[in-house]
């Protein structure tokens, strides 16, 4: 079941406090204004200066907890960026109750072993599997797999009706998925042409690619859920790609672990 989100999480977001500054004043601004064709000015509230400053402090302070709400409200739920003239969405989700494609991540060799030592069941490849086996749907889906033959890579794509099966992945000797963060980005690159090829006008859902049980080689730490949404959205704005049609990158269970508003910005890099 899909977690709750935590909300006021977002509040976190350092960006967001920063540019609620100028709202706030555009805000004290433009009630000060207001106030003044009302004939009310700060002044008439009593002669004793430190009371009108403190008065108008207050007000200033409360016009930026005003901006930095009315930031948060925004995108308490979901951002909308525009990469490349493309509409790209952030939200929560479950992306196999989406409609039209759905990217699933999987090996290079397109496994559909139901084994759970080779594809987690706990995993979005794994969840397919088991989909597609209570569907009755399996041999269909072998054999659409193998239909296509071409000489497969990482960051190729085959397609199943609305799923589209992504090589994210190499599987070593323990059935482990590796990659790295100069391949994680090569096969993002590679999956975006790709998508470009085959989306034919019909809107794009994926997940935070690599989130999952895949490993990261070379680095102590594996990145964040934020770093590979932002690693996603660069590869996207330096791709040729000219998509029309929405994409959208749906997050199970980690928003709270994503400052939404963190991602704005990302469409001007």
């Amino acid at each position: 079941m899909m977690k709750k989100q935590k909300k006021f999480y977002q509040l976190k977001s350092g960006r967001l406090w920063k540019d609620s500054i100028t709202i706030g004043f555009a805000i004290f601004g433009v009630v000060s204004a207001i106030l003044g064709v009302l004939g009310v000015s700060f002044a008439g509230i009593s002669d004793n200066i430190w009371i009108i400053l403190l008065a108008t402090i207050a007000s200033l302070v409360f016009s930026y907890l005003v901006a930095a709400v009315w930031q948060w409200w925004r995108i308490r739920d979901s951002v909308t960026l525009k990469i490349r003239g493309i509409k790209v969405t952030v939200r929560q989700g479950d992306i196999f109750k989406e409609k039209e494609w759905k990217v699933i991540g999987v090996d290079d060799t397109f496994s559909i072993s139901e084994d759970d030592s080779i594809i987690s069941h706990s995993s979005l490849h794994g969840k397919l599997i088991k989909r597609l086996k209570e569907n009755g749907e399996i041999e269909a889906f072998k054999t659409a797999i193998a239909k296509d033959n071409r000489k497969v890579s990482l960051g190729c794509v085959k397609t199943y009706n609305d799923y589209i099966l992504l090589a994210l992945t190499k599987l070593n000797s323990d059935n482990e998925a590796h990659t790295d963060n100069s391949k994680y980005e090569s096969i993002l690159r590679k999956m975006w042409q790709e998508l470009g090829r085959i989306y034919s006008g019909k809107p794009i859902y994926l997940p935070i690619l690599g989130d999952g049980i895949t490993r990261f080689d070379g680095v102590s730490e594996k990145p964040s859920p934020f770093d590979l949404i932002k690693c996603m959205l660069c590869t996207l704005k330096t791709s040729n790609i000219q998509i029309k049609a929405p994409i959208t990158i749906v997050i199970y269970d980690r928003i709270n672990e994503i400052n939404l508003y963190n991602l704005k910005g990302l469409d001007t890099l």
